[in-house]
């Protein structure tokens, strides 16, 4: 097993807002992330708040008060939620700077591994990478609202790809393979949608498959990766951005970071996104 979703006390220790501390997400250790400060506080930080979170995330911790963060200690704020085995939030627009301009918001689960102890997970052709996790996703709006769950890969000189699982899309499932960058991790991104089409993912035994309506009640989402898919992932990556990624060899990619992408691009538009999770997990077979 390469991780596995830890039970937590609370989200005291588990949550931390980069802007605000202008430090980066700690390594080692299941996060909760906030990428965008909190304007209605001057420390940019979250504050606790006791409001039913659940009724937009469906996560009743058993202690609000040690379970829950959000902007404002206000019904309806955007909030972070971290209690045993479980973790959520509600994102809304509404706590952003109001601004006509598209922005994007998102609390993320991550793990990233400490440097020199990542996996390299295709070290051999017999080998396929997994993941799984519970979601249940009560509450979207807005046209870009949505949930990719993102294995991320670096080579030997620092190269950044996500290979990513299209779980949901608000108002219709993403049925196609896309390609990205992404300026603020210096990422490049080739995303599947799971289940529609697994030309480089594989959809698990038992699993759901890529939504685009909302619902309340886990369900269980299992994927894989071949080092065969892997390779052929790389080779589309290579071949769509050659001036940097470079290379198709996988025994040189160590999976780096675990993360569920959960979040909206407002295009100036009001947006909103509910959800929770649990028995996240990553492992290789055989």
């Amino acid at each position: 097993m390469l991780f596995e979703q830890p039970v937590t006390s609370g989200i005291a220790g588990n949550f931390v807002v980069p802007p605000a501390s202008h430090n980066a997400p700690p390594k080692g250790a299941f996060t909760m992330v906030l990428w965008q400060p909190n304007r209605f506080q001057s420390n940019g930080e979250l504050v606790p708040t006791t409001w039913d979170a659940a009724t937009q995330t469906g996560f009743a911790p058993s202690n609000v008060s040690l379970a829950q963060l959000g902007f404002q200690d206000l019904s309806g704020t955007s909030t972070a939620q971290i209690e045993g085995a479980t973790v959520g939030a509600y994102i809304n627009s509404v706590d952003l700077p109001p601004s006509t301009a598209d922005q994007k918001m998102m609390i993320t689960p991550e793990f990233i591994f400490t440097p020199g102890s990542e996996p390299v997970p295709f070290s051999s052709t017999d080998v396929s990478l997994s993941g799984a996790l519970d979601l249940q996703v009560p509450t979207a709006a807005g046209k870009n609202s949505y949930v990719v769950a993102d294995f991320l890969f670096k080579d030997p000189n620092g190269v950044r790809i996500s290979l990513g699982v299209k779980i949901f899309r608000n108002g219709g499932a993403d049925t196609t393979v896309g390609t990205g960058y992404d300026t603020p991790s210096n990422t490049y991104m080739l995303n599947s949608p799971l289940g529609a089409d697994q030309t480089y993912v594989t959809l698990g035994s038992g699993s759901a498959t890529n939504t685009g309506a909302t619902w309340t009640g886990y369900k269980h989402f299992e994927w894989s990766i071949s080092e065969a898919q892997f390779v052929s992932a790389l080779k589309y990556l290579v071949t769509t951005y050659p001036s940097v990624v470079k290379l198709s060899d996988p025994t040189q990619y160590v999976l780096a970071e675990i993360h569920l992408n959960a979040e909206f691009h407002t295009g100036g538009q009001a947006a909103e996104l509910g959800w929770s999770m649990q028995n996240m997990k990553v492992w290789t077979t055989p």
